[in-house]
C-alpha cells in the first residue's frame, strides 16, 4: 500500500452523521460505461477535489477543490476502478455491490464491483471479481460487501421518509481501508445518516 498524504487523510474523519455533501451525485452518476477493459475492469475514476466548510462538503470533478480526492462512480455489469495514489476514493452509491482496495500487478486500486443479479444466476462482474482475486499478482488489501447493510440498518432505524433514498457511500483510505457511511439523497445533495460497518 502506499502512504496516505497528509491531505487526504481529512475526508474519512469529515464525513460524520448529519454532513451535507454536494457535487458528487452528479460525478457519481456521470460514470456510465460497458462492460470490458482491463481484464474485465475498467478504469472510469476521476481525479478530483473536495472543499469542507462546516457540515457541507463539496465535490468537483476537477482539482479546483482545496483538497484531492479519487471518486469512482459505479458501472452497472461491471468492475470500475481507479488506481489510488496515495489518495482517498470516494465512491457509491451501493445497496449491495463491493467496494476493494488491492494491488494488481503492482498497482494499488480501488474498485466498486457491480453484483446485481440477472434473470438467473451470479452477476457477471461478481464471478469476474472472484476469477481477478484468484490471479496471480493480486494482493487484497481490504475489501466490503454492502450486501444486507440497508436491510441491517432500516432494522435498527424508527421508519423516515427519507430512508427511501437510502444508499451508502465508501471512502477507501490508504492506511485505514474502508469506511463505509449511510446516506439519503434529495436534490442530487447527500445527507450522512450514519455511519457503517
Amino acid at each position: 500500500m502506499t502512504r496516505l498524504n497528509e491531505e487526504a487523510v481529512m475526508l474519512a474523519s469529515l464525513i460524520r452523521q448529519g454532513v451535507s455533501i454536494r457535487g458528487l451525485a452528479e460525478l457519481l452518476n456521470g460514470g456510465g460505461g460497458v462492460v470490458g477493459g482491463d481484464r474485465g475492469q475498467i478504469d472510469r475514476g476521476i481525479n478530483g477535489s473536495y472543499t469542507a466548510s462546516g457540515d457541507v462538503i463539496t465535490f468537483f470533478g476537477d482539482t479546483s477543490g482545496e483538497h484531492p480526492v479519487n471518486i469512482l462512480p459505479y458501472v452497472a455489469g461491471a468492475i470500475s476502478y481507479s488506481q489510488m495514489r496515495g489518495k482517498e476514493t470516494i465512491s457509491g452509491e451501493f445497496t449491495g455491490c463491493v467496494m476493494a482496495i488491492y494491488n494488481d500487478a503492482g498497482t494499488t486500486r480501488v474498485c466498486h464491483v457491480d453484483t446485481a443479479k440477472p434473470s438467473s444466476g451470479d452477476a457477471p462482474s461478481k464471478t469476474r471479481w472472484a476469477q481477478i482475486k484468484g490471479q496471480a499478482g493480486f494482493e487484497m488489501a481490504d475489501e466490503l460487501s454492502t450486501n444486507g447493510m440497508l436491510g441491517k440498518f432500516l432494522d435498527t432505524h424508527a421508519p423516515d421518509e427519507s430512508f427511501r433514498t437510502l444508499s451508502i457511500l465508501g471512502v477507501a483510505t490508504p492506511v485505514i481501508g474502508i469506511t463505509s457511511y449511510y446516506v439519503t439523497r434529495q436534490n442530487g445533495v447527500y445527507t450522512v445518516v450514519g455511519l457503517g460497518t
